[in-house]
């Protein structure tokens, strides 16, 4: 060659992983403290400058203040992981799905990294995307977290998740935390 090209690529598992990492790796993103409310659900957005999908702002929602859905669909062991639907209906509105890798039926705790958009994401990985206001990303990159989650009966009944979205191959990221307890 003669002259310098980059590449950019992405690797995916052989399929040897039957779940997320445990424990998750240091220094993942997480809300401020105090940023959040003390008790009861929330949904809770903070945008880098720059972010296509959150204008570089910050958004707090709890039933109070907006319509909150958070459900959950048991994935097929070899087809499709587990998948988490978010939704928000307030001043603005704002969609997110978080999808296990194909390994999982269940939503289980850990970090799951190198993700790319739902629902065009490799599913032996998984997959995310948080969209709004008629804006989404073409493509993206990122992770999300399960903190902790709770079945009762093979049915939902809490979860804490965090998230990192970067759209378009850019550096500026929207973060998110969910809290549910149904």
């Amino acid at each position: 060659m003669s002259a310098n090209y980059s590449w950019t690529f992405q690797t995916f598992s052989d399929g040897s992983s039957t779940g997320p990492v445990n424990p998750q790796p240091d220094g993942l993103w997480q809300p401020a403290p105090g940023s959040t409310p003390s008790a009861g659900n929330f949904v809770y957005l903070q945008s880098d400058i720059g972010d296509y999908i959150g204008l570089g702002q910050t958004y707090t929602y709890t039933p109070a203040i907006a319509t909150l859905s958070v459900s959950a669909t048991p994935g097929i062991v070899g087809t499709y992981g587990a998948l988490l639907t978010v939704g928000v209906n307030g001043n603005t509105w704002w969609n997110g799905n978080f999808q296990t890798m194909n390994t999982l039926s269940q939503l289980q705790p850990g970090f799951y990294p190198g993700l790319l958009r739902y629902p065009f994401n490799n599913k032996v990985l998984g997959g995310l995307d948080w969209s709004g206001d008629g804006r989404g990303c073409n493509t993206e990159k990122g992770w999300f977290a399960i903190d902790s989650v709770t079945y009762v009966n093979g049915t939902l009944s809490a979860i804490d998740l965090r998230f990192e979205q970067n759209c378009e191959g850019g550096t500026t990221a929207l973060h998110g935390a969910i809290h549910w307890v149904f």
